[in-house]
C-alpha cells in the first residue's frame, strides 16, 4: 500500500471508530482490479469520505474541494497533505460570487479554473494508473462548519457532470471504460453514536458513450435508493 495514505487513512480509521458505527453493503459492485469511480452522496463534510477510505476494500483516491480554507496555512497543509495522499483538489467557482470580494477563502476566484482542470487531469491520469477514484458528485455536503446550500436535511443537489469528463478523458487516453459505482450514505443516530450504512450499488457501464444529462440522473436517482436508511 502506498504509505503516503496512511494519513487520511489513520483519520477514517479515528472518525470510524470515534464516531460511528459503520456498515457496508454491496461490496462486491466495486470492481476487485482495475480503473473505477465510486459516486457517493454527500452528506458529512468529513464522515463521508471516512465512511469510504475505510469501509472500501479498495484504497480510494477521494476528489476534494479546498477552497473552505480562509488562511495561507491552512491552503498550504491541506494541499500538501491532499498531495501525498494523491487526492486530487479542485475550487469551487460558485463560492466566489461577483458582488462578493470578501469571501473567506484562501483561494481566488481567478484559480479556479486552473484548479478545476489540473483536478480533472490528475484524476485521469489515476483511472488510466487502474486507481479509485471516489468524487461527491453534489459539490456540496449537507452537514458543513464552512456553509452549505442545502437547506433540509434529505436535500440533494444537481450531480455535476465532472466525473464524465474525468472518466471521458481517461478513456480517451487508453484507459478501459470506466466502471461509475454509485454510492449510497444513510446515517441514523444511535445513542452517543451515528450508524452509518454505506452500500454500493451496480456499476453504471458505457457512461461516457451516453447523454451526459441521462446518465447524471439515472446515477442520482440509484445514489437517492441506495441513501435510504
Amino acid at each position: 500500500m502506498n504509505p503516503f495514505a496512511l494519513g487520511p487513512r489513520a483519520i477514517a480509521i479515528y472518525n470510524v471508530v470515534r464516531y460511528m458505527n459503520l456498515y457496508v453493503g454491496g461490496a462486491k459492485h466495486l470492481p476487485a482490479t482495475g480503473p473505477a469511480i465510486v459516486a457517493a452522496r454527500h452528506y458529512h463534510h468529513a464522515w463521508d469520505g471516512s465512511a469510504l477510505v475505510h469501509g472500501l476494500a479498495r484504497q480510494p483516491h477521494l476528489f476534494v474541494a479546498l477552497d473552505w480554507t480562509n488562511s495561507a496555512f491552512a491552503r498550504t497543509t491541506m494541499e500538501r497533505a491532499c498531495r501525498l495522499a494523491q487526492w486530487p483538489v479542485a475550487i469551487r467557482s460558485e463560492r466566489f460570487a461577483d458582488d462578493d470580494e470578501t469571501v473567506a477563502s484562501a483561494f481566488a476566484r481567478s484559480e479556479t479554473r486552473a484548479y478545476m482542470r489540473r483536478a480533472i487531469s490528475y484524476g485521469a491520469e489515476l483511472l488510466c494508473r487502474g486507481e479509485v477514484l471516489g468524487i461527491f458528485p453534489e459539490g456540496y455536503p449537507t452537514i458543513d462548519p464552512a456553509g452549505s446550500p442545502k437547506t433540509r436535511d434529505d436535500e440533494y443537489l444537481p450531480f455535476r457532470p465532472g466525473l464524465l469528463a474525468i472518466a471521458t478523458r481517461a478513456e480517451r487516453a487508453g484507459a478501459k471504460p470506466i466502471p461509475i459505482v454509485p454510492a449510497g450514505l444513510a446515517y441514523v443516530r444511535e445513542g452517543s453514536r451515528t450508524r452509518v450504512t454505506l452500500r454500493l450499488g451496480a456499476p453504471l457501464r458505457n457512461a461516457t458513450t451516453r447523454p451526459r444529462a441521462e446518465v447524471l440522473a439515472e446515477l442520482e436517482t440509484r445514489v437517492r435508493e441506495l441513501s435510504r436508511a
